[in-house]
């Protein structure tokens, strides 16, 4: 059983930034925003916005290319990826990835 899943249902919020990688391999970025309702302290439901970065490889790089553009909605399947890296200034940057291990245009 994989304990480290994530399905998204969302839209994708702006262009994809697609990359190839010296060894070959094919890379797309792809920013996307999923929503949810949570009660506010009165009891009303407001909507939230979660912004997500997905990456996605190879032949699911290649079928987002093809099927994917901004504003479709999608279904990304994956697992998330934290990772950490110095900046220039010697900071702690913490990133966040979902990494697509299959995506699905909804609009088609």
């Amino acid at each position: 059983m994989k304990t480290n899943h994530v399905i998204l249902i969302g839209y994708v919020g702006s262009h994809l930034l697609s990359t190839k990688i010296a060894n070959g391999s094919k890379r797309v970025a792809i920013r996307m925003a999923t929503h949810y309702s949570p009660k506010n302290h009165s009891g009303k439901k407001v909507c939230q916005t979660v912004w997500h970065d997905v990456v996605a490889w190879d032949k699911v790089a290649e079928y987002a290319e093809k099927s994917v553009v901004k504003g479709s909605r999608i279904l990304v399947e994956g697992s998330i990826i934290y990772r950490t890296y110095p900046d220039n200034a010697g900071h702690i940057r913490y990133v966040t990835l979902i990494s697509a291990e299959s995506l699905m245009n909804l609009d088609r």
